[in-house]
C-alpha cells in the first residue's frame, strides 16, 4: 500500500452502492404515504409540519423494509379490518399477521420518533 487516501477511497466507493439500496423507495410510494399520513393527522398539524414529520416516519420505515415488504405490510394493516372472507386472507394467515404486527410495530415507534401524536 503505497497510497492509504487511495485505499480508503477505493473501499468507500464499493460501500456507497449498498447505501443506497437499503433506502431504495420509489418516490411514488414516498409520496403516498406522506399524502396519507398528512391526511389521516389533519388538523393536528399545519401542512408544513405535517410534511416534515411524515416524510420522517416513511424515512424511519424505509430503513427496515423493502419496498416490497412495505407495499405488503401496510395493504395488509389497511385492509385486516375488511368483512368476510376478503378480510380473512390478512387475519387468517399466520405469515400474514405477524407481518402486519411488525408493521404496526415499528409504524408506533417511527411516529414516537418522529413526534405524530395519535
Amino acid at each position: 500500500m503505497r497510497n492509504p487516501r487511495l485505499s480508503v477511497l477505493a473501499a468507500t466507493l464499493c460501500v456507497l452502492p449498498s447505501v443506497g439500496i437499503a433506502n431504495d423507495f420509489s418516490t411514488v410510494t414516498r409520496v403516498q404515504y406522506v399524502q396519507e399520513c398528512i391526511q389521516l393527522n389533519e388538523g393536528a398539524m399545519n401542512i408544513y409540519e405535517a410534511t416534515h414529520k411524515c416524510s420522517c416516519v416513511m424515512d424511519k420505515l424505509a430503513e427496515v423494509f423493502t419496498q416490497r415488504e412495505f407495499e405488503d405490510a401496510n395493504t395488509g394493516f389497511q385492509l385486516k379490518n375488511l368483512p368476510g372472507d376478503r378480510g380473512g386472507v390478512f387475519r387468517d394467515d399466520e405469515d400474514v399477521r405477524s407481518g402486519i404486527s411488525l408493521f404496526k410495530k415499528l409504524h408506533i415507534d417511527a411516529y414516537k420518533s418522529c413526534r405524530i401524536r395519535r
